[in-house]
């Protein structure tokens, strides 16, 4: 099934009607609440000069949302939502490779690209690996979600291993302690 992404130009009430369908068990907030969501579209959480929104679309549906962001960086960084009843049909893995060839062709100063995730989102680190990125950090209790702690996984696709299709390896034990 093809996709494409779509930008987001302030479709406030898709959005909320999006967010608030359904739990989000691996972010942050896993239950939006519509006045946060209104909030966040008045106040440039979607668009602005440092982030942008893309719906993923699949048949003519938007099964999905990424929000990119740090824009102003020479790292950006995304957030990706797929709606549950698509997941596990390859819609992320096929929307993260066009996110990032979006990144690198739409920001030629960027060097690098981060996704980061909870650590027993498995769904989400097998389509960072199958789309490039090498695992690079881990960070113990770093992801709050309604009050526990989570430990995190840090990911990074840089430009010219996008470039090249080959990933720069990490050497995990390059110092002796």
């Amino acid at each position: 099934m093809p996709i494409t992404l779509q930008p987001f130009h302030n479709e406030t009430e898709v959005l909320v009607a999006f967010l608030t369908s359904q739990p989000w068990p691996y972010h942050g907030n896993p239950n939006p609440q519509e006045a946060n969501i209104r909030y966040g579209v008045a106040n440039g959480l979607y668009t602005g000069e440092e982030t942008r929104t893309l719906w993923i679309v699949a048949d003519g549906a938007k099964v999905g949302l990424i929000r990119l962001f740090d824009l102003g960086d020479l790292t950006p960084v995304f957030d990706i939502r797929i709606d549950a009843a698509r997941r596990g049909r390859g819609i992320g893995t096929a929307a993260v490779r066009l996110l990032a060839e979006h990144v690198f062709t739409a920001f030629p100063d960027k060097i690098r690209f981060e996704g980061h995730t909870r650590h027993d989102n498995y769904a989400m680190r097998k389509t960072l690996a199958k789309t490039g990125f090498v695992k690079e950090a881990y960070h113990r209790k770093a992801w709050p979600t309604d009050g526990v702690y989570y430990d995190s996984v840090g990911y990074s696709l840089l430009r010219e291993d996008w470039e090249s299709g080959k990933r720069s390896p990490i050497d995990w034990n390059d110092f002796p302690y």
